[in-house]
């Protein structure tokens, strides 16, 4: 991302919080991710994970750029020591795809909760950019889940046959038994 022209407006609260927490969580990523590379023996897996660990690397540099401009104390995060990339394989390839799904959903809340408190226009494109590139990859782990058959969708029910509404009473016979609700009788709260 670049930023055309410095920005004048200091970062807010706000700004600084949710660049700190991406920049830990794809310093991690990039950890997790780089071991992933050295295990993944399937060829589409390992183009996903590969593109994964470029999107958190593109990230946490541009992150990095903003605190540097600002002057603002860059998080240590996580770095190459915290990670042994000679150790064993821990988990077959099919986990690295489930492992992309659920933390690509993760950073998708954190980028979408950011878009709109960021005052600045270039930690907005920033979080709008990563968003974009974050739902592209985690389509493409779907499509890989899918085409490898490692996808379980969600079940199945019945579509219904009409638009029904429940009663109050029925409702909460069925929630507390026949048992009847005792009703206010005196110093009654006023709806």
């Amino acid at each position: 991302m670049s930023n055309n022209h410095h920005n004048t407006n200091r970062l807010t609260s706000a700004e600084m919080g949710k660049l700190w927490v991406a920049y830990t969580g794809n310093t991690m990523a990039t950890c997790v991710l780089s071991y992933y590379l050295q295990h993944v023996e399937d060829r589409d897996i390992k183009k996903v994970v590969a593109k994964a660990l470029k999107l958190s690397e593109k990230l946490v540099n541009n992150i990095r750029d903003i605190f540097m401009q600002e002057k603002f104390p860059v998080p240590i995060g996580f770095t190459s020591e915290d990670v042994n990339l000679g150790a064993p394989r821990l988990f077959a390839d099919e986990f690295y795809l489930h492992y992309l799904k659920y933390t690509s959903k993760a950073g998708m809340s954190i980028y979408a909760i950011a878009i709109p408190i960021m005052t600045r226009k270039d930690t907005r494109n920033l979080f709008i950019e990563t968003f974009h590139e974050t739902e592209k990859l985690i389509n493409e782990v779907n499509d890989t889940l899918m085409k490898k058959g490692f996808y379980t969708p969600p079940p199945q029910i019945p579509i219904p046959e009409k638009v029904d509404f429940i009663s109050k009473q029925n409702y909460l016979n069925g929630f507390f038994g026949r048992y009847s609700i005792p009703s206010c009788t005196r110093n009654c709260p006023s709806v």
